[in-house]
């Protein structure tokens, strides 16, 4: 992921994912976070996850962030 514009593309991808899920599961603490070297982490409290699916390939990017906020969270009921 060493590319700005993948980077910015992988924020973006990120952003809108968390609207979308928010009225579902509590995202208000999940980060977005790449190291020195491009690569990225979905970072909150409890956990961090490395992000290894192409940046290139935003539907693939996407499905990974949501697995990964899957695995984490329980689906909001009330």
């Amino acid at each position: 992921m060493a590319s700005t514009q993948n980077v910015g593309q992988v924020f973006n991808t990120f952003h809108h994912l968390l609207k979308e899920l928010e009225p579902f599961v509590d995202v208000k603490n999940m980060r977005l976070a790449f190291d020195k070297d491009g690569n990225g982490f979905l970072v909150a409290p409890d956990f961090t996850e490395p992000l290894e699916a192409d940046s290139k390939l935003h539907r693939l990017v996407r499905e990974e962030m949501r697995q990964i906020i899957a695995k984490h969270r329980l689906i909001k009921t009330e």
